[in-house]
């Protein structure tokens, strides 16, 4: 069980008040500190001393990586990928697949299990849809085909994912981005096409053009994102690069040059959009025809509508989709491809801060993966202020709601009694999620629901030393954001974010804390966030409450779903730790288990009493 040392000191102009506790042979010791001061100046705390408390600033680069069926590739390696930005390879100093989570319902009808831990790898926002329908290329009577390759999209969304539409070259925005998507579809229902029933070459020209420009336009108005947005432009076709005159006269008044695509390929760059250029099926390209195109004389160009739109994939880094009749879509591979996206990040030299267009190539060793990422890239100079510091430390980045990623980090977070049963702690759990790295600086933290900052914890040197992070903070039973912020000894920065309930379950007298989850290691128990190859996972608990001599019975179970039959039950062992105060544990063998999510029940019983239950997600991995 928990004992407790007490010690008090000032810091400026708030006292703190503090509590060590000691885990025997567990976790070693844990600070758990209330603030007796305004929260603004629990965000000010001084660092521990000695601890680097900056990260260095790097350059983020996200890309598509996908396998054979359309889906992420899984778990792509920094050797397997080679970055290069204006020619030089770029060594990677983080590598992670973001998946983004659209709070999509489980396929069954069981209740989702709840998140084991937050993380950086993982999207809570859903994803960003734009849907960008170039009317004036379809004729009246030709929509069916979109209409309903959007009724399946929006039948995959999930109610986190928004998604917007938008009109070009004339119209603009129909519906602005949100997650009432069936306002997209009735928009989508009342829009006719406008294309004449004869389009000349210089028309397909000049509509081109006219297009591209808005495009430019739009991705403009975009600004500058912190994740990607997925632009869908449906398009019946576009003419290539070409004059309307031939090289000896000036250009006419549809000359479309090159520029006019590649400035919609550096435009895309700011909203980090993901583009994806679809095709109706019913739309027939046009026969090829001789014109002198912006080559000059002796090079054969054509009115092949198909010819832009390649073009328009190209400078954007784009995939060329056509609409099909059958149940799999071109818009359902944009669901499956957009579950997540890769961010690569790079050390930055000092010509990268240009704001200038930078070439960008990115490609994987792997066999079977196609990789897709704008052509350009553009990074402006970092602006060192409180929402995006140019070197943020941990205390910088609990202040702000900005998801830093260069880290990649995990967190969780459990509730148990204070030693003398009265109160409540909130213990934070934190781990690198790469292997062998150092942490260097760490803060947790606790917000309430109006976004309040109502403890946090610093982690010491000696607490960085462990593979799984511990702090313990004081809190009042309610719901809490989580958040925890650290530095590696390489500079990287992260951020992971975790909801907590802050409650007790209770049967009678006996208060139970939540279950922890992790190893024993050296005689003692080290808590884990994630399991993989282990043979087995112990589950922890702390109890305080119950008269002495009192019969305490407690089961471990280990099951699919939240009120499903157990695939494995073992007993959990009851000792004593003081008065009224006892720790269980047990053992639950997982190295057969296939990887996925389960639900781990401990179910406690107090002679005379109801029995109650608390349960924990584990996660195993491949």
């Amino acid at each position: 069980m928990l004992t407790a040392n007490f010690f008090r000191h000032n810091r400026g102009a708030g006292r703190i008040l503090c509590r060590m506790f000691r885990i025997p042979k567990l976790v070693g010791v844990a600070a758990v500190c209330a603030w007796l001061a305004p929260p603004a100046h629990v965000a000010g705390q001084a660092p521990a001393s000695g601890s680097p408390e900056r990260g260095t600033p790097l350059l983020a680069v996200d890309f598509v990586a996908v396998a054979s069926d359309g889906a992420p590739a899984p778990a792509l390696k920094p050797e397997e990928v080679t970055l290069k930005i204006n020619g030089r390879t770029r060594p990677l100093r983080s590598l992670q697949l973001v998946s983004v989570s659209t709070g999509e319902p489980a396929a069954s009808s069981a209740p989702e299990l709840p998140s084991p831990f937050g993380s950086n790898a993982t999207s809570e926002r859903g994803r960003t849809l734009s849907l960008v329908v170039e009317n004036d290329s379809f004729r009246p009577g030709r929509e069916a085909p979109l209409r309903q390759a959007v009724d399946r999209l929006i039948a995959g969304l999930g109610p986190r994912d928004l998604l917007s539409l938008t009109t070009i070259p004339y119209g603009g925005v129909k519906v602005p981005l949100t997650t009432d998507h069936s306002r997209v579809r009735t928009a989508l229902s009342q829009l006719v096409g406008q294309a004449p029933a004869d389009e000349s070459g210089s028309a397909l020209a000049c509509r081109t053009r006219r297009t591209l420009e808005s495009l430019t336009g739009y991705f403009n108005s975009l600004g500058v994102r912190d994740a990607p947005t997925v632009v869908m432009i449906v398009t019946a076709g576009m003419a290539g690069p070409r004059r309307d005159a031939t090289m000896l006269r000036a250009p006419g008044m549809c000359e479309l040059s090159t520029d006019v695509f590649q400035q919609v390929g550096v435009a895309a760059a700011g909203p980090r959009a993901q583009i994806y250029v679809i095709q109706p099926e019913d739309i027939v390209p046009g026969a090829a025809r001789s014109s002198e195109n912006i080559a000059g004389i002796g090079y054969i160009g054509s009115d092949n509508p198909m010819e832009g739109l390649e073009h328009l994939a190209g400078v954007t880094g784009g995939k060329l989709l056509r609409l099909t009749g059958s149940t799999e879509t071109a818009l359902s591979r944009v669901l499956r491809e957009s579950s997540g996206y890769y961010l690569a990040s790079v050390d930055a030299q000092r010509d990268d801060w240009s704001g200038r267009p930078l070439s960008l190539d990115v490609r994987s060793a792997r066999s079977g993966v196609e990789v897709r990422h704008r052509a350009t890239v553009t990074f402006a100079a970092p602006v060192n202020s409180p929402a995006h510091p140019a070197r943020p430390s941990p205390r910088d980045m609990i202040k702000v709601a900005t998801v830093f990623r260069d880290l990649p980090l995990r967190a969780g977070g459990y509730s148990a009694p204070e030693p003398d049963g009265k109160g409540l702690r909130v213990i934070a759990l934190a781990e690198p999620i790469e292997p062998d790295v150092k942490l260097s600086a760490l803060v947790a933290a606790l917000f309430d629901r109006d976004g309040r900052l109502v403890a946090n914890w610093v982690a010491r040197p000696e607490d960085l030393d462990r593979p799984t992070v511990m702090g313990a903070m004081l809190a009042a039973p309610g719901a809490y954001r989580l958040r925890v912020a650290a530095v590696d000894a390489t500079g990287r920065s992260g951020t992971a974010d975790y909801a907590v309930d802050a409650e007790l379950a209770q049967t009678g007298a006996l208060r139970l804390s939540s279950i922890v989850l992790g190893l024993a290691r050296d005689g003692g128990f080290v808590p884990k966030l994630q399991f993989a190859g282990e043979p087995v996972a112990i589950g922890y608990m702390e109890m305080h409450g119950a008269a002495p001599g009192a019969r305490l019975s407690a089961a471990l179970e280990l099951a699919d779903t939240l009120n499903g039959p157990s695939r494995l039950a073992v007993p959990l062992v009851i000792r004593s730790a003081g008065e009224n105060r006892y720790i269980a544990s047990g053992a639950l063998p997982i190295g057969a288990l296939p990887p996925g999510d389960y639900i781990v029940r401990a179910i406690v019983g107090l002679e005379g009493q109801p029995a109650t239950r608390v349960v924990r997600t584990l996660r195993k991995v491949g």
